[in-house]
């Protein structure tokens, strides 16, 4: 594998929650606890959990769209967590973003051509001319014409107003893309135009992508490494592959047996498993693991100490006491 574009290293984002009366201290929301991964160029990983596990929350502190609370952020050897003022301007124009909601995210009385160049515009790239070629490129690059750069946003339909958010993402030539549930909001087959369009810039322009989505079948489609996350934790890491063939992890089994199936029985490749209660509140976690409060194999270590997100063989990564260096755990066996 190259060399780390983005390397994330133990990341904390965490907020002022609300206090339930003036004489009760503010709580601390714990919305992303010591996260650490690697995204190397042109590759694409895969960032999913339940709403509310931090996956947003990590992509807009990669962004430095949230000031991280603690931890270090690199980006093509240099510490973006450091950057402020024109040098972090201009680090902006290689690293951009696409979001979740293609209807709010895209300036209703701006044009689709204002809407791409005004990132050319306000990072000062190139001239006014060299600008109106590049957004006829780029309309062309996600399938749509030149000319409707003078239409507005209501005039287009959902999957369309993804392709100019992608369109946008993609003004400033940008080695890094966080795609923010870009497709979610978006009928199925409307859906696989977007992940095939994305996947097709990646292989044309070498785009690495943090792509964040709670959609699995979605995940599977387009990552080549998948991170699991939960409650502001990473608890398992591995390719695509093995993650979906293999799930380790306790929560990850939850998660893809989840997936609807034929054999109810086996969902995603793992024995159905299903979760007991809520997910516990980033303002006060469960003490140890913090996925032990619904785990059925929980015990009284997973209470007593937090277990580390460690590497085992295979390049995996996994946070649960019973899995071993080689990737065996009891709920596996037969």
């Amino acid at each position: 594998m190259s060399e780390p574009l983005v390397k994330v290293e133990n990341l904390r984002v965490h907020f002022p929650g609300r206090r339930k009366s003036l004489l009760q201290p503010r709580p601390v929301v714990q919305a992303v606890d010591d996260v650490s991964f690697q995204v190397s160029r042109g590759r694409t990983v895969g960032l999913v959990g339940e709403s509310g596990c931090g996956k947003s929350t990590t992509g807009l502190a990669l962004m430095r769209l949230i000031e991280p609370t603690a931890g270090r952020i690199f980006f093509d050897g240099k510490e973006l967590s450091r950057l402020q003022g024109e040098p972090l301007r201009q680090m902006r124009k290689r690293i951009q973003i696409t979001f979740q909601d293609p209807y709010s995210a895209l300036n209703p009385r701006m044009t689709a051509g204002e809407i791409i160049s005004e990132p050319l515009r306000v990072l000062n790239i190139g001239t006014a001319a060299q600008r109106e070629d590049r957004v006829a490129d780029l309309l062309s690059k996600v399938g749509l014409s030149a000319e409707q750069r003078h239409l507005y946003p209501h005039q287009f339909s959902g999957g369309q107003r993804q392709r100019i958010g992608i369109a946008r993402a993609l003004a400033s030539d940008p080695d890094v893309i966080v795609c923010d549930e870009p497709v979610s909001a978006l009928d199925v087959a409307i859906q696989s135009q977007v992940l095939n369009i994305l996947i097709r810039l990646q292989r044309e322009m070498g785009l690495a992508f943090l792509f964040i989505s709670h959609d699995l079948a979605v995940v599977q489609h387009i990552s080549h490494e998948v991170i699991v996350m939960y409650l502001g934790r990473i608890v398992e890491q591995a390719d695509r592959r093995s993650l979906f063939t293999t799930p380790l992890h306790p929560y990850t089994r939850a998660l893809l047996s989840s997936v609807p199936s034929r054999d109810p029985d086996n969902r995603g490749g793992a024995k159905r498993l299903r979760l007991q209660g809520d997910l516990p509140s980033p303002s006060n976690p469960p003490s140890g693991c913090r996925f032990r409060t619904r785990c059925p194999f929980a015990a009284a270590k997973c209470a007593a100490e937090a277990p580390p997100l460690r590497a085992i063989t295979g390049g995996r990564r996994i946070a649960c006491h019973f899995v071993d260096n080689v990737g065996q755990a009891p709920w596996l066996a037969g």
